[in-house]
């Protein structure tokens, strides 16, 4: 959204809430929302008024949600409805993963690291399993037997403090692969009091990060990417064809996109309720994976009256599938959906009715938007032509702030390898030095938030 705010020559604002999958329905599907039909002063909406101009989420619209939707709107339009019944879309523009990550002293990461088995996981989080000096444990990870011996204290265990999705992912895979340790009623965005006692809370995904790296013998779960920018420790799970495998190997194998195969309604306004890729087939198949939607009423032309605002919202949902806007979410983990779904995302799109006036550079009644492409002279100056080429400081300073971070990153990664392998220090100035290191770590992103608001502050001074 912000790419869309710099390379717009009129002034332009979109936003998004963060909010969770649940919420986000909510709002967009607006259940309990009257409203006076905007433009038809005549026309009361008695219910089913999205809140919103689009909802985003991990969890796709529920089959008993779809289908009151579509009631509502062929009962307020009189059965004389030209969507075939469907009134809405899922249009899937991003596939992530979600992953067990572990801070246990001297266990490394890969796939000579930490393995366990759906059970041993579902037994950790119910509190049956709260030492990782367990037999248990050690029995599937003879590999790294003398560093687990030879922890004594109890497994800190992180869990989220309240709805989100990947608690739901985990905690259905948990009951998908080991149901006689983890039922049915544990299956949820948020367990609230049905959590062991003697599992910690940990508030959103910064707050799993704190609660994995600050707890040794600690863990958590999370989106795989947030877990891979912190460089935590990630364990090796057993996917459905037997594989002990991290979510970056799966990741870099393919096995993220591969989880989509057979499992997607064949058009975007059909009924998604049933999707999930969990436990999907395939040797390099992460067994958690995830789908980003975005939402949206096939009849947005009857609440967002500027055809302006229409054609931008439609050129933006277009720049989900552009490798030179998608791209940027691949550095954070993310999978491109496979080019079928690609496909069958953009003929939802043009499913919806976006009601656009006659266009006199195209002599069609299509969207004013459009991208540069290239440098074509004079008509990427165009008011309604997102460039790439159109840069702002503030953009600019953040990239740069960016770069610079990264290499500092760098430089201490490289310094903090070059005083472990030194015999020179004492051991009392090494472990202040390691202090310090991981102080400096645990504050990035903190420094990163000063040093984006530093350059924004300056920009506007």
């Amino acid at each position: 959204m912000s790419l869309f705010e710099e390379r717009s020559q009129i002034t332009t604002r979109l936003t998004y809430r963060a909010i969770g999958s649940s919420a986000g329905q909510q709002e967009f599907l607006g259940v309990d929302n009257a409203m006076t039909e905007p433009g038809n002063p005549n026309i009361t909406i008695s219910s089913h008024a999205p809140h919103s101009d689009f909802g985003s989420g991990d969890i796709p619209i529920s089959s008993a949600d779809y289908d009151a939707l579509n009631l509502a709107v062929e009962s307020q339009e009189g059965g004389n409805s030209q969507n075939n019944g469907n009134h809405m879309v899922h249009l899937p523009y991003a596939m992530s993963s979600v992953s067990f990550f572990h801070n246990i002293p001297g266990v490394p990461d890969g796939d000579k690291g930490l393995k366990l088995s759906p059970c041993l996981l579902a037994r950790i989080f119910n509190g049956k399993i709260q030492r990782w000096d367990s037999q248990e444990i050690i029995d599937e990870n003879q590999h790294i037997e003398d560093i687990l011996s030879e922890i004594t204290s109890p497994i800190y265990v992180g869990r989220r403090s309240s709805g989100s999705s990947s608690t739901k992912s985990i905690t259905e895979y948990l009951h998908a692969t080991c149901s006689n340790e983890w039922p049915a009623d544990m299956v949820s965005s948020d367990l609230g009091n049905k959590w062991h006692v003697s599992t910690n809370v940990c508030v959103g995904s910064g707050g799993m990060t704190d609660c994995v790296r600050n707890n040794p013998g600690s863990i958590g779960y999370m989106d795989s990417g947030h877990g891979w920018s912190e460089e935590l420790a990630e364990v090796n799970l057993r996917n459905a064809d037997g594989y002990y495998l991290t979510s970056r190997y799966a990741h870099d194998k393919g096995g993220i996109t591969d989880a989509a195969k057979g499992v997607l309604p064949d058009e975007a306004d059909l009924d998604w309720g049933d999707v999930n890729f969990l436990n999907k087939s395939g040797p390099y198949t992460w067994p958690i994976v995830v789908m980003s939607y975005i939402y949206v009423r096939k009849d947005v032309n009857r609440f967002m009256l500027s055809a302006e605002e229409r054609g931008l919202m439609k050129i933006f949902l277009e720049s989900l599938y552009r490798d030179d806007y998608f791209g940027r979410c691949k550095d954070l983990g993310f999978s491109a959906p496979p080019s079928d779904v690609k496909n069958m995302a953009l003929r939802g799109i043009n499913m919806i009715a976006w009601d656009f006036p006659f266009n006199p550079n195209t002599g069609k009644f299509d969207n004013m938007w459009s991208f540069e492409e290239g440098i074509k002279a004079i008509q990427g100056m165009g008011k309604f032509v997102i460039s790439p080429n159109r840069k702002s400081l503030a953009g600019v300073s953040i990239e740069d702030i960016a770069g610079a971070e990264a290499k500092l990153m760098n430089d201490v990664k490289y310094l903090m390898q070059q005083w472990s392998n030194s015999q020179l220090a004492s051991s009392e100035v090494q472990g202040d030095f390691i202090q310090i290191l991981q102080d400096f770590q645990s504050q990035k992103n903190r420094t990163n938030a000063a040093l984006v608001l530093a350059a924004l502050s300056f920009t506007m001074w």
